[in-house]
């Protein structure tokens, strides 16, 4: 067998009408597959834009609400500053009406005392006006 008549016949053949359409159709199959690509990072690009936009409307959403309870909560440590200053006032007017009650019942007492002096003595001067 003669190996150029063979060579001729597969380069002429199946084989070779392959090579010639795989050489002429790699800039095609090139270009193809350069737009696949291109098609799929678009895709996925656009995803994850929508992603970033969701995201980013969902954080808006958050800095709200946090501004919102940060707002509340200087509102409550305005109020409680508030009610330390009345518990303050509240608690000195307390002791002052402490110290003001005590006084009175010492006053009191003292009263008590002389009343019974007082009675005591009357009781002993009515008791020298009957027997006298």
């Amino acid at each position: 067998m003669d190996w150029g008549a063979l060579l001729i016949a597969v380069i002429t053949g199946g084989v070779g009408v392959a090579i010639v359409n795989a050489i002429a159709n790699r800039k095609r199959v090139q270009t193809d597959c350069i737009k696949s690509l291109g098609e799929a990072y678009e895709a996925r690009l656009l995803a994850l834009n929508e992603a970033v936009a969701r995201q980013d409307a969902k954080v808006a959403v958050l800095e709200a609400k946090v501004d919102k309870l940060n707002s509340e909560l200087d509102d409550r440590e305005v109020t409680i500053e508030t009610l330390k200053r009345e518990n303050a006032e509240l608690t000195l007017q307390v002791e002052k009406l402490t110290t003001a009650v005590k006084a009175r019942d010492k006053r009191i007492r003292e009263l008590e005392k002389q009343l019974a002096e007082v009675l005591s003595r009357l009781d002993a001067m009515g008791n020298e006006t009957t027997e006298g």
